[in-house]
């Protein structure tokens, strides 16, 4: 076999294979930003908050810290904590952010599995889900949790939070309630039933629109995977409880 003939067969493979990868990248994408639109909400970002705690037994506190350093979003931040998994540092992370790239652009540097983000990031939904259950089931307990692990929802935020479309906030507005009636149902109450949908979906615009509460300093370079900017937030879910 000739060079040119094997610079041609692998030529042909490149095309072939890049529809796949970007097949898989956009099936984690899209897990991604289910991610994000849940921590959109105060009571939503505290289960992501959680779940990433437990996923990657990273302190709470910590990954508030992440975020202020990147300015990264919960979804992003799920790949910039799988990306620290595989050896790199929050640090180095930051300062690629800071040169122009975004997270999609750093993860691909480092050659991430684009197949296997999708599939641990549907996994983390889907625990993201139990822990919202289990919030609206025990949520003294969780208060007490809050607290010992030192961590406050109020100062959890950064302005790529509101990187995300009405669409898809609209969609983890309904997994939301799911749940928050899933656990109405197995506690045998009624509370929430005689709402109407705009007071269940209060409490979320002020701190969302204005780009998220801020323990210090300014916002980090971070933002979504493809850098573009978000839209402004609409009602939301369920405020602090």
């Amino acid at each position: 076999m000739t060079n040119a003939t094997r610079i041609l067969i692998f030529a042909v493979s490149a095309t072939l294979a890049l529809p796949a990868f970007c097949d898989d990248q956009q099936k984690a994408e899209k897990e991604l930003t289910k991610i994000t639109a849940m921590a959109t909400d105060f009571t939503g970002r505290r289960a992501v908050n959680v779940t990433m705690s437990e996923t990657f037994g990273v302190p709470r506190p910590k990954l508030v810290e992440a975020r202020t350093l990147t300015g990264l979003n919960y979804g992003s931040l799920f790949v910039a904590e799988q990306l620290v998994k595989n050896g790199i540092s929050v640090q180095d992370i930051a300062a690629q952010l800071q040169s122009g790239k975004n997270i999609g652009a750093v993860a691909n540097e480092q050659h991430v599995d684009w197949k296997e983000m999708a599939r641990d990031a549907k996994k983390f939904n889907s625990a993201v889900d139990t822990n919202l259950y289990k919030y609206f089931t025990r949520e003294k307990g969780s208060a007490a949790q809050d607290v010992a692990d030192k961590y406050d929802v109020h100062y959890d935020g950064v302005k790529a939070d509101a990187d995300v479309s009405k669409n898809d906030i609209s969609a983890a507005q309904d997994r939301f309630l799911k749940w928050r009636d899933e656990a109405a149902k197995a506690q045998g109450s009624d509370r929430d039933k005689t709402l109407s949908t705009g007071d269940e979906r209060v409490a979320y615009s002020d701190h969302v629109a204005t780009g998220g509460p801020q323990a210090s300093g300014t916002a980090g370079p971070g933002g979504t995977m493809s850098g573009s900017g978000g839209t402004t937030a609409p009602a939301g879910m369920g405020g602090p409880r």
